[in-house]
């Protein structure tokens, strides 16, 4: 809250001494002073904040890493799990087809021996037939049913290899995410109170930057993955050969000299579009602090 107010003031502050400025014009050191003092607080509060998220970023990044890799095993893990599970309910549907398989053949045990009794106490050779050609029937329907158990079995035996391989695999994948997770704690206790150092430092600097700067700011550092802001790089003084540090395209000296001499002013970079500032070095070799 007390940043918040800070650049509130500080910004009601700005607008005056500038609004004075155009007005009346600057009559004396101390308005130039205090001009180019408010000039100067923009840039250098986003210079400041550009320091501070890049820290916040660093610490983050590493904390989203080990994030990432646990909730990678955690779905490996989970993936198995859904594999053991399905290969589970597969082998109980082999092992419920056996046990019905095992009815009919008691069934058709039944029915064969009551027609073997049927066979021995037969009057005439057409009944004796007749049983015998039934008999023969319900023997070759049972070895079918045989032949029927026999395959479950074998699937129930193939599915048993591949959910002891599942759960072999699980008791590796389980091991692995215990040890990412252990390692995304000790990443939290290591870089955790300093993050939320940073965090806060972070969130005092924004307060200070005027809200549309600091809405591009935001922008630009998700974009360019924390990157939002490049330097002046200086090629050849003589020649006015200025270049983007991240993308080194040339910079129109026209865009160089505003920035040197109007600090409150914000440029982008015309091919890569990030905020451009001037560093400390290129100022007092151009004459410009």
């Amino acid at each position: 809250m007390t940043a918040v107010l800070l650049a509130r003031v500080l910004r009601h502050a700005t607008r005056s001494v500038l609004r004075y400025h155009d007005v009346h014009g600057c009559r004396g050191d101390g308005d130039r002073d205090a001009v180019a003092g408010a000039r100067m607080a923009v840039i250098e509060s986003l210079l400041n904040l550009f320091r501070v998220d890049t820290q916040v970023r660093g610490l983050r990044s590493r904390l989203t890493a080990a994030e990432r890799y646990l909730a990678g095993q955690d779905k490996q893990l989970s993936d198995l799990a859904r594999q053991h599970q399905e290969l589970q309910n597969r082998r109980k549907q082999h092992q419920a087809g056996i046990a019905n398989h095992e009815l009919e053949l008691k069934g058709f045990d039944q029915r064969i021996e009551k027609l073997r009794n049927d066979l021995n106490s037969a009057a005439t050779t057409k009944q004796h037939q007749a049983v015998l050609t039934e008999m023969n029937s319900m023997r070759a329907k049972r070895g079918e049913i045989e032949d029927k158990m026999l395959a479950e079995m074998e699937a129930i035996e193939k599915l048993t290899e591949q959910f002891t391989s599942i759960e072999s695999q699980m008791a590796d994948r389980t091991k692995v995410r215990d040890r990412a997770k252990a390692d995304l704690e000790e990443r939290r206790n290591d870089v955790g109170a300093r993050l939320a150092e940073l965090e806060t430092e972070r969130s005092q600097a924004a307060a200070l930057v005027p809200e549309k700067v600091l809405g591009l700011f935001d922008k630009l550092a998700d974009d360019f993955d924390g990157e939002a802001m490049a330097s002046i790089e200086e090629i050849d003084r003589r020649n006015r050969e200025y270049v983007c540090s991240v993308c080194n395209m040339h910079l129109p000296f026209e865009l160089v000299a505003q920035l040197t001499s109007r600090a409150d002013n914000v440029h982008r970079c015309p091919s890569c579009t990030r905020l451009l500032y001037v560093k400390e070095d290129l100022k007092v070799s151009t004459g410009k602090k």
